[in-house]
């Protein structure tokens, strides 16, 4: 432990407190009705929806009002049924109207805009016709570990050819996802890896995926009315782990779209939006968007209902953007994956083709956008810098093989690693406040936090699967995440019974995931946590790694260490001990880590 240095968070605050995102203007309204839409169950809106944005797009008006009632959306030909692309100073007032949705296509799309304006409004989607997850509870494992029964008890009638994503644990009692020892897994097969071609690199980025998949064969059949039996691949592996009165959230829906998408889009406000369901990822920023503003949104399931998932994914998702991101007095829950994700995206693995071309390994144009003219910098397999850092001069992308042909400016240096990270740096995911939100009841992670200039204050996290906090950079099979994380805040947070199934070793996680373990390169950087409440904790309340000039003051702590630190772990996971072989000891731990400072920290145990 060295001296560290304060004075970068009062900078932080003074620069963070001047943070604006601009509104629009007032002017000009017109009606959707005006437009023939109607709130009649048995009428489709699409198309009286976009008539009226049209006009608005057309004419410039800066308002479209959308009179209080319940408006059904049933078919689309576009890649979103409200579509507020290429406006300007416009406000879509919803006026508390609901807008259900039934086909796999954006709900609001929000691309190539400024001063944007979308309030007063509920999204949902029509589970009657499709449902987006289903709780099971096993009622019957066979003896021989050849299959196991679920019953749906929310369902008098079942489908027989029900499939499904992603199965997670889900506590019977309070009926919310994750329960101490429960199980994750995929069905079949993970359809999400990125492979490179190489065995060798293959196998290396595979073995950061703890998910267990090809757990059932694809083979069921309907037993009773509202019953399943499911015919396992590993009799042994069924025997150990399921056992009547096991609950699981059987998911059908993942990744399959972007409820609102917002792209390329500067000043966006969404101001009391709700979204009860989506069969993918609620709010999502890509591109050059600068300043969003979420106030007083909600992702959570509806109520009145015995729905199991929000959103399909995250809550809301922002990478390879501009940053400027104010998120204040938000409640999300229950969704698929994580309540927020912010991120740059990176990639791991290179071929050298030439002195100024490289092929660059797993990557897709959606998840790192390069393109001619960007910066791209190379780091080393550990994320320590190379030194070199250049713009782009040609790309070509391979879909096929999910490759990318990469040809740079300036001479690429000698000896460059085959597991090379390339970051493009003509994007920036930070400068972003996150307070007075709360997040509970969710499946994965409360806020994943992969970008720098950062506040995350005032918060209350419960009841959240993996971590509360995460703040995290990595390259695996599935997705390469975060730039590193400079210069963030966590202040007055109450975080309770979170990291429910043990994803990680403690309910504020900060590391990286490589396939060569952790790295002595400190990516996270001027850290202050203080002033925060941790109550329950499985296991430790802190893990903090890959680090310099950390400072954890103030805090208080209770009940942690309820697990042994050196047990296996479960949840998303194949079982196995903890990552990197690594020990553990202590509530509050520092590994890797320099310029740190643990001081008037309030620890104690009400267990007897």
């Amino acid at each position: 432990m060295n001296q560290t240095d304060i004075s970068v968070f009062k900078q932080l605050e003074q620069e963070l407190a001047a943070l604006r995102i601009e509104l629009p203007s007032e002017g000009r309204s017109v009606t959707v009705t005006d437009f023939g839409a109607r709130a009649d169950s048995n009428f489709c809106n699409t198309e009286a929806f976009n008539q009226a944005l049209m006009y608005c797009r057309r004419e410039k008006a800066e308002k479209l009002i959308i009179p209080k009632g319940v408006y059904r959306f049933k078919e689309c030909s576009q890649n979103a049924h409200l579509i507020l692309d290429d406006m300007e100073n416009f406000t879509l007032d919803g006026q508390g109207s609901e807008l259900i949705f039934e086909s796999l296509s954006s709900y609001l799309s929000i691309c190539r805009s400024s001063r944007i304006l979308v309030r007063d409004l509920i999204l949902d989607w029509n589970w009657e016709k499709a449902p987006l997850s289903s709780v099971g509870v096993v009622s019957e494992a066979a003896e021989d570990g050849s299959y196991i029964e679920c019953v749906f008890p929310a369902y008098e009638e079942i489908a027989e050819d029900m499939t499904f994503s992603i199965v997670g644990p889900f506590d019977p009692c309070r009926y919310t996802p994750g329960c101490p020892g429960g199980m994750e897994f995929r069905p079949y097969q993970n359809e999400h890896v990125k492979k490179s071609g190489d065995e060798k690199t293959d196998a290396q980025m595979q073995e950061l995926v703890r998910e267990l998949s090809n757990v059932f064969l694809p083979r069921q059949e309907k037993t009773a009315a509202n019953r399943l039996r499911f015919y396992t691949s590993d009799p042994d592996f069924t025997r150990r782990h399921f056992h009547v009165g096991n609950c699981f959230n059987f998911r059908h829906y993942e990744y399959d779209i972007l409820t609102i998408p917002i792209q390329d889009t500067r000043d966006c406000t969404l101001d009391n939006v709700v979204i009860y369901s989506s069969p993918g990822s609620g709010f999502v920023g890509n591109g050059d968007i600068h300043g969003l503003h979420l106030k007083g949104c909600r992702v959570t399931v509806r109520p009145g209902t015995s729905r199991s998932v929000s959103t399909a994914t995250d809550c809301l998702h922002v990478c390879n953007s501009q940053g400027s991101f104010i998120i204040e007095d938000c409640d999300f829950g229950y969704a698929g994956d994580d309540c927020i994700n912010i991120h740059d995206n990176s990639s791991m693995g290179i071929q050298l083709l030439d002195s100024h071309t490289l092929l660059a390994r797993r990557v897709t144009k959606e998840s790192v956008l390069f393109e001619t003219g960007y910066p791209v910098e190379l780091r080393n397999p550990d994320l320590s810098p190379t030194g070199f850092s250049s713009l782009l001069t040609a790309v070509q992308y391979s879909p096929e093989t999910k490759t990318c042909r990469l040809t740079f400016a300036d001479a690429l240096p000698e000896g460059l690693s085959t597991d090379t990270v390339l970051w493009n740096k003509r994007f920036s995911t930070q400068n972003y406040i996150i307070r007075g939100c709360r997040f509970t009841n969710n499946r994965a992670r409360g806020v994943l936090l992969q970008g720098s200039n950062g506040m995350l204050i005032n918060n209350v996290f419960e009841n959240i699967q993996g971590a509360a906090i995460q703040i995290e950079t990595g390259c695996e099979s599935r997705w390469s995440e975060g730039h590193g994380v400079r210069n963030l805040i966590i202040r007055g947070n109450v975080i309770r019974r979170c990291d429910l199934n043990a994803w990680q070793m403690a309910v504020l996680y900060m590391g990286v995931y490589l396939p060569g373990g952790r790295t002595e390169e400190p990516v996270f950087q001027n850290i202050l946590i203080e002033q925060n409440s941790f109550i329950d904790c499985p296991r430790q309340a802190m893990f903090l790694s890959s680090c310099r000039n950390v400072i954890v003051r103030g805090n208080t702590v209770i009940n942690a260490l309820k697990l042994d630190l050196e047990a296996p772990c479960y949840g998303s996971s194949t079982m196995e001990k903890p990552i990197y072989g690594e020990h553990y000891e202590g509530v509050i731990q520092f590994e890797k880590a320099s310029d740190w400072i643990e001081e008037n920290n309030h620890i104690f145990s009400t267990r007897i």
